[in-house]
């Protein structure tokens, strides 16, 4: 497995942590948890927790959203149903999204495993614990608000679809089956943060984020109540933290567990010999109780737990599930000559808190000295104030607001206090307002809009914010941007598709101005203009091949050439040899090279074929293409919109494509790069139909782009393709209209007859197969008997389309494969 290379390494400063946003999320590829497989017999069923049957008849508790990749409906209805019993025992503010895959994992033992996507810092998102990392999953029920896409997930979870399952819900399991609804709550109750970031080779121990540990971390303890994460007792990297990790007698101690344990700890699972992904982020498996076992490390055969158990939500509660967030809008600078100023704020909370202890601490002195004054509520309610008075003009005024829980946990806002207070100045404004922009490299003519998008800031607030621009370095004109939320500008410029020609270039600079008396104003760039080139689109087709011999202009490249490099003979497209790969996380690079002409998509469909070898960075055993350790990639992607927005025509793919391949790219490897070179031997035919029926009509024009996506720290050599023809799935004949020719039985088990009714007819029918994934399986010929029985058992379950092709026409069929 990749392991994860991380944004922080040695020593831990304020400085540099905080200069994060909470949007900022650290990306995670390395695995959260791991559900094994027991060899016993455990027949026992925990049914759901009471708070199921309350909730779901009021409709109340948290949203899980999944998406399902290769799912069976049985096994889909299985984790609807354990959603939904954790939905109604999370909060009603709770929303997460899980990516789903029913895969087979080659691991011997694993009935499943799961992934955080991503962590964020708790000094962003005003955690309990500011110094500690918090999966996104928990971080935005911290923070109160989304802080990835809507449509990335936040857990990935993976489950053995090779596995003996028993896909019912009703806890019946059978000794000889392992219950499905029981590993989904297992696995989705790590995403939700039951999982440690703790290590060891054997010898050394160590923990975290660069130094940083995760909040799981900080609440385990040993036998003598010391905390791991104490620096002071247990050194990162050390044999004494390595000593704890194996030792047996680690427990987990937090506020809600011990009122829930009346005053005692949780016994973890910490075997002698260490076992990443299941070691210390489990239960112990003999002193848990059965109603609370749902996170021991082993699920057994005949094993029913279909409630996480009190125990597990108390761990989860202290993690941050259970939260007391501090509403409080900051206070801008201002030009106003002010006696005193106003703080307000509003709790929230998921337990009951002490109003009394709802406090204001400020300062004008930069912390040296700080008063402290306790908030009133006037109406007795969730709302608090408390003015504080402002000894002079041209003054700065730093403070942060503290509240305390039922459990004596003390929330402070911001989390890092003293460190990064609110602050502001009461006087004259001299600062220019701050302009994040990212501009685009290029547009393709026949566009019809341009989206122009900025963040801007000012700590007075901004007036006004427009746009300067001019087409081939003309006159200059001028539109506003509109203000969006959380300081997004943005404006779209609509044009008429025939103005802007290839060889055109926009030019533009971006200007803020503040509310400042002296109307302060910042220029981006602040020398010249940004340029956008437009490029040049050439006829559109309703065919189209190329040798790459004579295609130079065909083409717009960005790290693609067309060339004919070292071990080949003819040219080809190819990405740069090694590709490049960033060395830093959260960062990527793209590289495509998109065909100039656009291809009519016919009613029929359409059919791409090349010829290509696939050298990049392989995924993780058994990661599914969306994932976050499917790692590098290749994709063919389509656009009806002259490329404003881009949609996958077929899954993307790696060197795993082609056993070979990978063989060859793990067969030279320096550090985490392979050094293997292609060649041209290696040339493999690959044939797909796009599935993009939702995604574009017949008759539409579609461009199409080859794309080589780069995640950090590891690449290959890389992609060519050859010998490119896109085509109508079938070729404008007459359909067959003979209701002789049946495809059955439809749906069936993977033994296709294809009957023709051709008896005596010299002549065969030549038939093409697809996957749901748009490859061709099967391309043959028929003998010449009017029945011909093909046989794809062997393939998964899902939708396949059959061409068949004869004299008098074509007949395309879905088919379903059921097994």
């Amino acid at each position: 497995m990749k392991k994860l290379v991380l944004i922080f390494t040695g020593i831990l400063f304020i400085s540099s942590i905080t200069r994060l946003r909470a949007q900022e999320l650290i990306s995670n590829s390395s695995m959260t948890g791991v559900c094994y497989a027991g060899t016993k017999i455990n027949r026992i069923y925990i049914p759901p927790p009471k708070e199921f049957k309350e909730k779901s008849r009021a409709k109340g508790g948290g949203s899980i959203t999944v998406f399902y990749t290769g799912f069976p409906a049985d096994a889909k209805a299985a984790v609807e149903y354990a959603k939904t019993i954790l939905e109604a025992m999370l909060p009603s503010d709770a929303k997460l999204t899980i990516d789903a895959s029913w895969t087979k994992i080659s691991t011997s033992g694993v009935l499943g495993n799961s992934k955080i996507t991503s962590f964020a810092g708790g000094w962003g998102i005003d955690a309990l614990e500011p110094y500690a990392f918090y999966p996104v999953t928990v971080a935005e029920k911290i923070a109160g608000k989304s802080l990835n896409e809507d449509s990335e997930g936040d857990i990935e979870l993976v489950l053995n679809s090779s596995i003996n399952w028993y896909l019912a819900t009703d806890g019946n399991t059978p000794t000889s089956k392992y219950d499905l609804v029981t590993v989904v709550l297992h696995e989705i109750c790590h995403g939700l943060g039951f999982f440690d970031s703790m290590d060891t080779d054997g010898s050394l121990g160590r923990y975290g984020i660069g130094t940083i540990p995760i909040i799981y971390d900080i609440f385990v303890e040993n036998l003598t109540e010391k905390r791991l994460t104490d620096t002071l007792i247990f050194k990162q990297n050390s044999a004494n933290l390595s000593n704890e990790l194996t030792g047996g007698q680690l427990y987990f101690d937090g506020p809600l567990l011990r009122r829930y344990l009346s005053g005692t700890r949780a016994r973890l699972y910490a075997p002698s010999t260490w076992d990443p992904g299941s070691s210390v982020s489990h239960l112990d498996e003999v002193r848990t109780l059965p109603v609370n076992s749902l996170m021991t490390p082993f699920i057994d055969f005949g094993e029913a737990i279909h409630d996480p158990g009190k125990l597990t939500f108390s761990i989860l509660g202290d993690l941050g599930w259970i939260n007391t967030r501090i509403l409080h809008k900051p206070k801008k600078d201002t030009e106003e000559h002010l006696t005193e100023i106003e703080i307000t704020t509003r709790i929230k909370s998921d337990t009951l808190y002490n109003k009394n202890k709802i406090g204001l601490v400020y300062s004008f002195d930069n912390f040296l000295t700080a008063d402290t004054l306790m908030m009133i509520s006037p109406s007795s309610d969730d709302s608090f104030t408390r003015s504080v008075a402002i000894p002079s003009y041209n003054t700065r005024l730093d403070y942060y607001l503290f509240a305390e829980d039922d459990f004596l946990r003390l929330y402070k806002s911001p989390s890092v206090a003293e460190k990064r207070p609110y602050s502001l100045f009461i006087g004259i404004d001299t600062i220019k307002p701050g302009i994040l922009h990212t501009p685009e490299e290029y547009y393709f003519e026949k566009i019809d809009s341009l989206l122009f998008e900025a963040t801007i800031t000012d700590n007075l607030g901004i007036d006004t914010v427009y746009v300067e621009y001019k087409v081939n370095n003309r006159i200059s004109k001028y539109f506003g941007l509109s203000a969006g939320i959380q300081d997004e500008y943005s404006k779209k410029l609509n044009v008429k598709p025939e103005v802007l020609k290839g060889g055109d270039s926009i030019q533009y600079r971006i200007v803020a101005v503040d509310k400042a008396a002296a109307h302060n104003t910042r220029i981006l760039p602040a020398n010249g203009y940004f340029t956008i080139n437009i490029e040049a689109l050439g006829s559109t087709v309703t065919h189209y091949s190329t040798d790459f011999s004579n295609a130079n202009n065909e083409f717009f490249n960005l790290g693609f050439e067309i060339a004919k490099p070292l071990n080949f003979s003819n040219y080809a497209l190819h990405s740069k040899h090694p590709y490049d790969s960033p060395e830093e996380d959260n960062k990527s690079f793209n590289f495509s090279a998109t065909l100039r002409h656009p291809v009519i998509f016919n009613a029929s469909g359409m059919v791409i074929a090349f010829r290509e070898v696939v050298l990049v960075e392989p995924g993780a055993e058994g990661s599914v293409f969306g994932f976050s350790d499917f790692f590098d990639y290749v994709i063919v992607e389509g656009s009806k919109d002259f490329g404003k927005k881009w949609f996958s025509l077929a899954d993307g793919y790696d060197s795993r494509i082609n056993s070979s391949w990978l063989t060859d790219y793990n067969s030279s490897l320096d550090g985490q790069n392979s050094t293997f070179a292609g060649t041209e031997s290696m040339f493999l035919k690959h044939t797909f139909y796009p599935r993009i029926p939702d995604k574009i009509s017949s008759g539409d024009s579609l461009l199409i782009r080859f794309r080589l996506y780069s995640d950090p720290y590891a690449h290959g050599w890389g992609w060519v393709i050859d010998d490119l023809q896109i085509n109508p799935l079938v070729d404008p004949v007459e359909k067959i209209s003979s209701d002789l020719v049946k495809v059955y039985p439809n749906p069936g088990n993977g033994l296709i007859t294809i009957y023709t009714g051709d008896i005596g007819n010299s002549k065969p029918i030549r038939f093409s197969i697809y996957n749901s994934a748009g490859l061709c399986i099967i391309n043959n010929i028929s003998v010449h008997d009017p029945e011909t029985i093909i046989d794809i058992s062997n393939y998964p379950s899902g939708l396949y389309i059959i061409v068949i092709n004869k004299e008098d026409g074509i007949k395309t069929v879905k088919y379903s494969l059921i097994k």
